[in-house]
């Protein structure tokens, strides 16, 4: 099972949880209940990029939405590098981003249907744009509940080149984040 990272709303990881028994009562409304708390979670936001993180994602999602009765929103962005814009002479035929748009689409549809195999409501999206923008857009015009996102853990030169959009997203986002990290294999 992947590590789990909480982390407050300023970026920095959160205190550990106060004591809960494991289990706690669901009902059908998709409310649960522990310790007079209510946590409604209806819509949870799952962004992908199709890595090996993928199923790590999945998996905390679907457990999440069999657990509160929730419905899955399987997002995907894409944009092009400023990198490569600046590129002088770089050339993109005029059908590449609807290609780009339509293999993300196929490959969402995949993913939604191995999820309606386990009986959960699914609705697909796929946006230009940088991800961390697109994501919090996302979760606040849906009005999501929770967002489940994947981060690769990289630290040091790593991480101030490359940036973390997940680091970004807990800092934006208009509701919960869970962040799972997936062990490295390298």
């Amino acid at each position: 099972m992947p590590e789990l990272l909480w982390f407050s709303r300023s970026g920095r990881p959160a205190p550990p949880a106060p004591d809960l028994p494991e289990t706690g009562v669901v009902s059908g409304s998709g409310r649960a209940h522990d310790h007079g708390v209510t946590i409604d979670v209806r819509r949870i936001l799952v962004p992908v990029d199709f890595s090996d993180h993928t199923p790590s994602l999945l998996e905390w999602g679907a457990h999440l939405a069999e657990e509160h009765g929730s419905r899955i929103i399987l997002l995907h962005a894409y944009h092009l590098p400023v990198e490569f814009q600046q590129l002088e002479g770089a050339y993109l035929p005029p059908d590449f981003w609807t290609g780009v748009k339509n293999e993300a689409d196929r490959q969402l549809g995949d993913l939604a249907e191995q999820l309606q195999k386990k009986g959960l409501e699914v609705e697909t999206a796929v946006c230009e744009g940088y991800a961390a923008t697109v994501i919090v857009e996302e979760a606040a015009a849906r009005e999501v509940d929770m967002i489940v996102i994947g981060t690769h853990g990289l630290s040091g030169l790593k991480h101030m080149l490359l940036g973390s959009i997940a680091e970004r997203v807990v800092q934006k986002a208009p509701c919960p984040v869970l962040t799972v990290k997936t062990p490295r294999t390298d």
